[in-house]
């Protein structure tokens, strides 16, 4: 279930957030949106506050510049991370596990335990911390808390969600800014970086919802520097064997790329039963609950209307 057209107050377009403000677009150096305004790869939605959007000139490996050191690229983003305190987000992949060998003490080391069935990577963040001699703070959720956040979350990144996955950075970076940082770094990019995809569909919700959370996020893969200059490597292998380089468990740094998806969780104590119907009215569909994907679509887009009474959602041609 997608929405492809917005309406509000009177006026129309490819997403709720070009409407609100109607500001133009603007992207910084790094193919960043600088500006309150549209982000429009692949026809993604525009996302209030984003910060992490992929380069339009990354769209294909033929763009990029003679490749450098991964290490030193890598190290050279981070060391131009914003001024404060720096927070990492550790979860159980290879990305943010060789961002953490890299950062070392310079960055308080967190990662969140969902007691939802298998979803947490607690095993493996402490496992990646413990190797590299760190100390982990470990915020532990449940699934009262990803409803609890869900409204908070729509209202931040101005978007309906198919899963509830994003609630976790939501999570994560309101305790992380609660514990007094500024910055949350994490491996977000890399896959896309990597392969030269989009990542339009949650790139800018996470680094919308950690600005809306009052942090700074900072994703060295989409530095433009690293960008630029990585060597097409869908795989990743160069930065695998960086990571063992760096003292991260190979298990981790060897470990194939798994998908993460939140797991079912009931969202019936959100269900506004009647702005769906309307909803589903307007796109002339019937509400599809058979899965978690219709279940969180369509849950979701009510909470964006109800953030917005003006909002009217129709299919574009």
């Amino acid at each position: 279930m997608t929405a492809h057209c917005y309406e509000w107050r009177g006026r129309r377009g490819a997403s709720l957030v070009g409407l609100v403000g109607g500001a133009a677009v603007s992207l910084d150096a790094h193919g960043v949106r600088a500006a309150f305004g549209e982000v429009t790869a692949d026809g993604s939605t525009c996302i209030a506050g984003a910060r992490l959007v992929l380069p339009p000139w990354l769209r294909g490996v033929h763009h990029r510049g003679p490749p450098g050191s991964l290490h030193s690229l890598l190290a050279g983003a981070l060391d131009a991370l914003p001024a404060g305190r720096v927070a990492l987000a550790l979860s159980g992949g290879v990305d943010s596990a060789a961002l953490a060998g890299l950062l070392g003490a310079r960055a308080t080391v967190y990662t969140l335990a969902p007691e939802l069935p298998g979803y947490s990577e607690e095993a493996e963040a402490r496992a990646v911390a413990g190797a590299l001699g760190l100390p982990l703070r470990v915020i532990r959720v449940t699934a009262a808390d990803y409803v609890e956040a869900l409204p908070q979350v729509i209202a931040a990144c101005e978007a309906p969600l198919y899963n509830l996955h994003p609630v976790s950075r939501w999570l994560l970076a309101r305790a992380v800014r609660a514990d007094g940082h500024d910055v949350l770094v994490t491996g977000d990019g890399a896959d896309e970086v990597f392969r030269g995809t989009s990542g339009a569909d949650y790139l800018p919700i996470v680094g919308a919802l950690a600005r809306a959370a009052g942090l700074e996020p900072g994703a060295p893969f989409l530095a433009e520097a690293v960008a630029r200059h990585v060597a097409e490597d869908p795989h990743k292998h160069a930065l695998r064997r960086l990571a063992v380089e760096l003292g991260v468990p190979e298990a981790i740094a060897r470990r194939p790329k798994q998908p993460r998806f939140a797991p079912p969780i009931d969202l019936s104590p959100l269900w506004d039963g009647p702005r769906v119907a309307a909803l589903a009215q307007a796109l002339g569909r019937e509400p599809d609950l058979s899965s978690d994907r219709g279940r969180v679509g369509w849950t979701t887009l009510a909470l964006l209307s109800r953030r917005f009474p003006g909002l009217i959602v129709s299919c574009a041609a």
